[in-house]
């Protein structure tokens, strides 16, 4: 297995507590998101518009999915041997992409359709019909890219990075497998949600148990992480590998040490007398 540069220590601390301080606030803010009914313009516009929690709750998975970026650089730069190396730099490429449609989506729910909600619920009754057009080409502008995002960051950038953890054999195997199954029954609910343009039981179900895992996965690489740094060497001493054990070189790769030689014996002088001879063993 090919291994890369040593992980800087430094960065995959800070990367492990912003993934685990993002993670929390994601998870928090997507249980606490609040629900709006299925089919009903005028149910979903009061539904935002009487909530007092909307726009916090969306600021905080805004700075939640930030924050879990970090945490994701940090995974990836843990991750020395190949091919895992390779997994994890594909998937925080996702990860970035991801993010950034989550961020735009976020923004949108969070603001853009609170103050919309908030004139619809207020307009005239001439004008309500217009309002509430609003809410809905708004609504449907989130499920497309609530669906791109469930898509891209939930499913494949988890995907990647948890074929990542399996293919490292630093950690257990089960660990990687648990967020694939959450990446790929992520990308299933985002297909239906943006075919279909709005959540159903299912879906609104789906997208509180698949984004628990991943968030609870991001918190429990990040509490790994940041055991294995305290384990890091000092300076002077040999880099962890990424199962944070020391690395040792390969017997085949170890020069032999050359074998001990005895000092040369110093050369007599010609005129030394018989009798040192003798005691020398008469030997030059």
């Amino acid at each position: 297995m090919t291994e890369h540069r040593p992980p800087d220590r430094r960065l995959v601390r800070i990367g492990a507590i912003a993934g685990i301080a993002g993670s929390l606030l994601a998870m928090v803010g997507n249980l606490l998101h609040p629900q709006t009914p299925t089919g009903d313009p005028l149910g979903v516009a009061e539904a935002i518009a009487g909530s007092a929690i909307w726009m916090p709750v969306h600021l905080t998975i805004v700075f939640g999915l930030i924050l879990m970026l970090g945490g994701l650089v940090a995974i990836y730069d843990a991750i020395t041997a190949e091919p895992a190396r390779a997994l994890a730099r594909l998937g925080y490429i996702a990860a970035v992409c991801g993010i950034t449609v989550g961020l735009v989506l976020v923004i949108l729910d969070g603001l853009s359709a609170k103050h919309l909600a908030d004139a619809a619920v207020v307009a005239p009754p001439d004008g309500r019909a217009v309002a509430l057009g609003l809410v809905v080409v708004e609504e449907s502008i989130n499920f497309a890219l609530v669906g791109l995002f469930n898509i891209l960051f939930a499913g494949v950038t988890f995907i990647l990075f948890g074929l990542a953890v399996v293919r490292s054999r630093a950690y257990p195997a089960i660990l990687g497998w648990v967020v694939v199954v959450a990446g790929a029954g992520s990308i299933i609910v985002g297909v239906v949600q943006g075919y279909l343009g709005e959540s159903t039981g299912l879906t609104q179900t789906l997208t509180i148990i698949f984004p628990t895992v991943i968030t609870a996965w991001v918190v429990l690489m990040g509490v790994l992480l940041l055991r294995r740094t305290r384990r890091d060497p000092g300076p002077g001493e040999p880099p962890y590998r990424e199962d944070g054990l020391r690395s040792r070189p390969d017997r085949d790769e170890v020069d032999e040490a050359p074998a001990p030689t005895r000092a040369p014996r110093p050369e007599r002088d010609r005129g030394e007398s018989a009798e040192h001879w003798a005691v020398d063993g008469g030997r030059r």
